[in-house]
């Protein structure tokens, strides 16, 4: 090998080692706490561990960022304390901060992130999010960069503004967190986003393609020790008091339902939860969505006492279909209508390197089924470096009066250091049911291959469903089948001062049944997105699909499908503004035959971001179905609007609305965190009858809820 050639082999090594190479902080404990108010004083931060080292992610890898960031960490026995000093040349002209809302999705504003792995495992965590304008995100990590940002914990922070920049001030309770008391060493990563710039720095793990939240890219902080759990008991009271109503006469009640729940830290990482009368009363509403396909539409839990510890139920990878265990089959009908909760038992967390989930509930009358036991259990042990295998098992079925039984396997192979920084990950699960619904045993089994990097990206996945396999407890749209689905794209960057990058993916899907028939087909062939420097989106795509009917399919009533094979053509556009400007709008334009005719869909989201104060978004769809069975339209509208006093006191109203049922649903929410953990609700759900020349009350829901939480 020549010197020269040497010489280029030595610097690509040395490259490949500093990109991934992980900093670390010295943490030494405070005996005075900073004062957590936005605001980093003279001498507040003295002494704790520090560093200004940050590179920039996007849009350039591993360059020097453009603004100065600086960061302080230190520790009492009961919290965990971070400042942020976010330093800008433009001053406050340069800040973007829209958004004092809690769990906004934070695509509009400056923010800083900070991440957690607690137990140094590089497997589950926790992230905590202000922006500069204020607003409150936090979220869990599982498996090892996957947000769930529908878990709420109990924090503080607070930020503020100036002619220089913004600092942000964090203060996160070790009770809101699980960790093992004898693990000094905590993984660790902070970033911050530059919105006028679509900039990310962060200060580990400068790598593009990977998030913030990846778990095995994060720093260390180290020297963790003497926290405080406390006696580890948390009581948390709650009441509602409901009014329902409804035009008929006789439909008129009162609901009071108290209730709490009883959290129990057995160890710093293991807790057992008893729940009494569970109420939901504050659940967020679900977005309305219309069916226009064969099998059932899938949507996300929203329940706190659902997400909490969610990540420790996850499986096999898998994220939707089909799962063996989705919390939203306990509690709420098919229809979405509520099943009362008598009472339940939660055991979650860690021990070594075993992961704990357990949940057994008690349901009340539903119709017409009895009150019944549900249960789950999963079990999961870190094996290799980065890998895992465990079990799940659930019992019980809320549809009917029968029982369901489901054990499952999964391998999760994960290895985050390749060559290049690059990361692998391989899934392979086997479940097995035994049901009185279907009458019978089945099995499912999976497998994933996931190579999520730059330039090339590759996704396969592999799955054999059997025709009774069903997870009473879980989701499967569709059973019977064989399935086969890759995808592989290629990212560009262009050395252009307006495009950040291309992207080209193609897309091959095949469903077939049992017998080796191919039932549906979808191939993208290609997609291509364009990104620009500021942040706007454009995304175009053809794709060609094919559906087998053995029987007819009533698309909706009276428009029947005949039995037959359909192939059809489909082309789509998308095009997205950022969201860093005051107003940001998203169009859709979908034209595709559709079984025995044509459909031309069409989607727009507009938003308007007024002040910190007030933003209100409007958002459409139309779908125009034109067949010879028969020709409708769809038309679905979404109306939101929200006014945040402060980051602990907002008011929303949204408005949804659709043409086949006729039905505007409108929700007024009121929430007052008093302090975190402490929260009070008022939320009115008033639904209209649209069908006529008027709107007509249909049925009203008015809950006054507050729930509390005492720490002993």
């Amino acid at each position: 090998m020549s010197l020269l050639r040497r010489h280029a082999f030595v610097s690509l090594l040395v490259g490949a080692a500093a990109l991934h190479a992980a900093p670390a902080l010295d943490v030494l404990a405070t005996a005075t706490p900073p004062r957590i108010d936005g605001v980093i004083s003279p001498g507040e931060w003295d002494g704790t561990a520090h560093s200004d080292s940050f590179r920039q992610v996007v849009p350039l890898e591993n360059a020097d960022p453009t603004e100065r960031t600086e960061f302080w960490v230190t520790y009492d026995a009961d919290n965990l304390y971070v400042a942020v000093r976010a330093h800008d040349a433009a001053g406050l002209a340069g800040i973007r901060a829209y958004s004092m809302l809690r769990d906004d999705n934070n695509d509009s504003d400056d923010l800083v992130r900070i991440v957690f792995d607690t137990f140094h495992r590089e497997n589950d965590g926790y992230y905590f999010v202000l922006t500069a304008a204020g607003g409150k995100h936090d979220g869990l990590i599982q498996n090892k960069a996957e947000a769930n940002d529908q878990w709420d914990a109990l924090w503080h922070g607070k930020v503020t503004r100036d002619a220089g920049g913004w600092s942000a001030e964090f203060a996160i309770p070790v009770k809101s967190l699980a960790f093992d008391p004898a693990n000094k060493v905590w993984g660790f990563n902070i970033a911050r986003a530059i919105r006028r710039k679509q900039e990310a720095v962060r200060w580990s793990g400068f790598i593009r393609n990977q998030p913030t939240i990846s778990l095995p890219n994060l720093g260390e902080l180290r020297g963790i020790t003497g926290l405080r759990q406390g006696r580890g008991f948390d009581f948390k009271p709650s009441a509602s008091l409901t009014r329902h109503s409804a035009p008929a006469p006789g439909e008129n009640k009162i609901d009071f339902k108290p209730g709490f729940d009883l959290v129990w830290h057995v160890t710093p990482s293991l807790a057992a939860t008893v729940t009494v009368n569970t109420d939901f009363a504050d659940a967020e509403v679900d977005q309305r969505q219309i069916n226009l396909g064969r099998f059932p539409l899938f949507f996300p839990e929203k329940r706190s006492f659902f997400t909490q510890d969610a990540s420790l139920f996850t499986f096999g990878g898998i994220q939707q279909d089909p799962l063996p265990f989705f919390s939203r089959r306990i509690g709420l009908a098919d229809d979405g209508s509520p099943v009362d909760l008598l009472g339940g038992l939660k055991l979650t967390g860690r021990a070594g390197p075993w992961t704990l989930g357990l949940l057994d509930v008690q349901i009340a009358d539903h119709a017409g089924v009895k009150s019944k036991n549900l249960l789950v259990g999963r079990v999961a042990r870190q094996v290799l470096d980065e890998s895992s295998a465990g079990l799940i098992f659930t019992h019980g079925d809320p549809r009917l009066n029968g029982d369901n039984t489901l054990v499952g396997a999964d391998f999760n192979y994960t290895n985050s250091h390749l060559p290049g920084s690059k990361t692998l990950s391989v899934h392979a699960s086997v479940q097995f049911t035994d049901s009185d619904y279907t009458g019978g045993q089945g099995t499912a089994a999976l497998l994933f291959l996931n190579f999520p990097n730059e330039p090339f990206a590759l996704f396969c996945s592999y799955s054999r469903i059997d025709r009774d396999f069903d997870p009473a407890l879980g989701f499967v749209p569709r059973t019977g089948i064989y399935e086969a689905f890759q995808q592989v794209g290629y990212t560009w960057h262009p050395s252009t001062p307006w495009l950040d990058r291309v992207r080209l993916d193609a897309q091959l899907d095949w469903v077939m049944d049992l017998d080796g028939r191919v039932v549906s087909a979808d191939h993208d062939l290609p997609s291509l997105s364009f990104v620009s420097r500021a942040g706007d989106r454009l995304h175009l795509e053809y794709t060609r699909t094919g559906d087998r009917l053995d029987e007819p399919f009533e698309l909706q009533p009276g428009i029947v499908i005949p039995v037959g094979n359909y192939a059809w053509n489909r082309f789509q556009a998308d095009f997205n503004t950022t969201r860093s400007r005051p107003v940001s709008l998203s169009l859709t334009v979908r034209d595709l035959g559709f079984y025995t005719g044509h459909r031309r869909d069409y989607s727009g989201k507009v938003e308007w971001r007024a002040s910190r104060l007030f933003s209100t978004s409007l958002n459409w769809q139309l779908r125009q179905v034109r067949l010879p069975e028969g020709d409708f339209d769809v038309r679905v509208g979404e109306f939101n609007a929200v006014y945040t006093f402060s980051p602990d006191l907002q008011v929303s109203l949204l408005a949804q609305y659709d043409n086949l049922s006729a039905a505007l649903g409108v929700n007024f929410r009121l929430r007052w965190t008093v302090q975190p953990g402490n929260d009070v609700y008022f939320i009115v759900n008033q639904g209209y009858d649209a069908a006529g020349d008027r709107l007509r009350p249909t049925r009203n829901d008015t809950s006054l809820k507050g729930a509390w939480t005492l720490r002993f």
